[in-house]
């Protein structure tokens, strides 16, 4: 049976994986028959940092030679299992049931984010003709419509940081990494391969595709996509859920065009709330989800850098963090940081007039002068004042409306240093800052709500801890971050139809069922393995 051998140093040594692995075990390389990189990463804790890298291993000689390393008692060396072996894999096998599916069966996907996308690519593998349908634009016309809105603040409220083709995930960065690890994840990444992502995503323990590197892998996919025979149209938002016999049929379009098709699944994202009334009206079931709120806080890359790594980078990736606050009952409410861009700027994210969101983004290199992530806090549903499905919106909407009141217009964003909201006083003034709208100083206390604020305070102390100068002098605020999740839940059977209404299929983060990029493409591909088993039962 192969080994796992982790951390093995990744130094600027000419070796290949074979010899590295070799020298790391104090083998000689012809004793190594086969090596496998699965996966590597900085190791910022050591003094110097270090890429590390971990491997799938077999030996020449087999099962002895394995049990003579395995008794040495070596750290980080133990058997590859089955579980590593669906940990690791590369694919996932999709049937081929172009000759046998249905020609009256036509499957419907609503979004082009990840979940929509890998739900459609999955289905048109499989031999499906799906149609996917999209409200805003294809990214290369989407790219002009964002960056007059982050320069000029001219919102299109159909094409912009959260709407149209790629989701939010195409312009927040694009990190691809995920605490979720199954077999389903490399066909996602060698998706993203094929299709013009860096191969070393798939085995960057932390991999990044940057938002310039999608905008070049979108149109791939979607060349593939009509390759395969699912049509892919933009500017078609939906307005209603068609009904037959307590059934969904299929979709009604802006401007009254009727499309019929089964299953439809819907895959619109964390902010496409007249969307969500749409399911509910359709007779869609719904239940209220915590979320977390808080502001992104922004430093200097060379402060986080010299804080991770105890100096200048130099030839390292720019240093990240990721941190969780968990104060004792009663005190404050759980934190953490969330969605961290290194090397990054802050970004405006909202999809109305009159309201004011902030997201963080980064490009492939990196190589912006500041670092940014959210700090956000638990909110609970009982914080929403009601007990309809769509309160939590509503309990965004309140925050994102106080928020563009106190920026003064203009997408301008409330800004606070994080010294002043320790010690309770309003900002006079603020560094430079990434938000390219502008900044307004001001008291985050007069948008966020009182348990938010306690929870931003007690983390920011506690970040403090774990990285000197994240709450010092160089640290700023900037908010609302609103949008980490969607504050609704459409509750969904083993089969993962709506349990109100049978042929609705509702997925990824607008449904409440993912966090990011790859955990909503896998609930997306999931939903089509769903519906290619029923047709490949017959």
């Amino acid at each position: 049976m192969p080994l796992l051998v982790s951390n093995v140093p990744w130094t600027d040594e000419p070796l290949d994986d074979a010899r590295r692995v070799a020298v790391h075990l104090g083998l000689s390389p012809p004793e190594i028959l086969s090596v496998q990189l699965l996966k590597r990463s900085v190791d910022g804790r050591r003094r110097p940092p270090l890429w590390l890298a971990n491997y799938r291993v077999e030996l020449r000689d087999g099962e002895p030679a394995e049990q003579r390393l395995l008794q040495q008692g070596r750290h980080g060396l133990r058997l590859f299992t089955a579980r590593d072996a669906q940990r690791f894999a590369s694919s996932v096998p999709v049937p081929d049931l172009r000759s046998t599916w249905p020609a009256s069966q036509r499957p419907i996907v609503i979004g082009a984010g990840p979940a929509g996308l890998f739900a459609a690519l999955r289905l048109g593998e499989a031999g499906a003709p799906a149609l996917l349908l999209e409200r805003g634009e294809p990214v290369e016309r989407r790219h002009y419509d964002v960056r007059a809105f982050w320069r000029h603040g001219q919102l299109d409220p159909e094409s912009n940081a959260v709407f149209g083709e790629g989701g939010a995930g195409a312009f927040s960065d694009g990190k691809i990494y995920t605490r979720r690890r199954d077999g389903e994840l490399g066909w996602v990444f060698r998706r993203l391969v094929d299709h013009g992502a860096d191969p070393r995503v798939m085995e960057e323990g932390w991999a990044h595709l940057g938002t310039d590197r999608i905008r070049e892998i979108l149109p791939r996919l979607r060349a593939r996509l009509a390759e395969l025979g699912v049509e892919v149209r933009f500017r078609a938002r939906v307005d209603r859920f068609v009904v037959e016999h307590g059934r969904c049929v299929g979709v009604e379009l802006a401007g009254g065009e009727l499309l019929r098709g089964a299953p439809v699944i819907v895959a619109t994202g964390h902010s496409a709330r007249d969307t969500w009334q749409a399911m509910l009206d359709a007779g869609a079931s719904a239940e209220q989800r915590p979320i977390h709120i808080g502001a992104r806080v922004e430093h200097p890359q060379r402060l986080v850098d010299q804080a991770r790594y105890g100096a200048e980078r130099g030839a390292l990736p720019p240093a990240s963090y990721r941190f969780t606050s968990v104060p004792p009952a009663g005190r404050a409410r759980p934190a953490h940081t969330f969605c961290m861009c290194p090397g990054g700027t802050i970004v405006a994210a909202s999809n109305h007039a009159g309201r004011v969101v902030v997201n963080g983004m980064s490009y492939s290199n990196r190589r912006a002068a500041f670092a940014n992530s959210a700090v956000v806090v638990e909110v609970l549903p009982s914080d929403y004042g009601a007990a309809d499905p769509l309160a939590g919106a509503r309990f965004q909407d309140h925050i994102e409306r106080l928020a563009f009141d106190s920026g003064g217009g203009g997408f301008r964003a409330p800004g606070q240093l994080v010294e002043d909201l320790l010690a309770g006083r309003p900002s006079q003034g603020l560094p430079k800052v990434s938000y390219t709208l502008g900044a307004q100083p001001t008291d985050l206390r007069e948008i966020l709500p009182g348990p938010i604020i306690e929870g931003m305070r007690e983390a920011l102390r506690h970040f403090e801890r774990q990285l000197p100068g994240f709450a010092g002098p160089e640290a700023v605020l900037i908010a609302p971050e609103t949008r980490t999740s969607a504050p609704v839940r459409f509750t969904r059977g083993p089969d993962l139809h709506s349990l109100g209404l049978p042929g609705l299929m509702p997925v990824g983060e607008g449904a409440g069922f993912a966090g990011g990029i790859v955990s909503a493409a896998l609930d997306g591909m999931k939903a089509a393995d769903a519906v290619i088993a029923t047709v490949g039962a017959g």
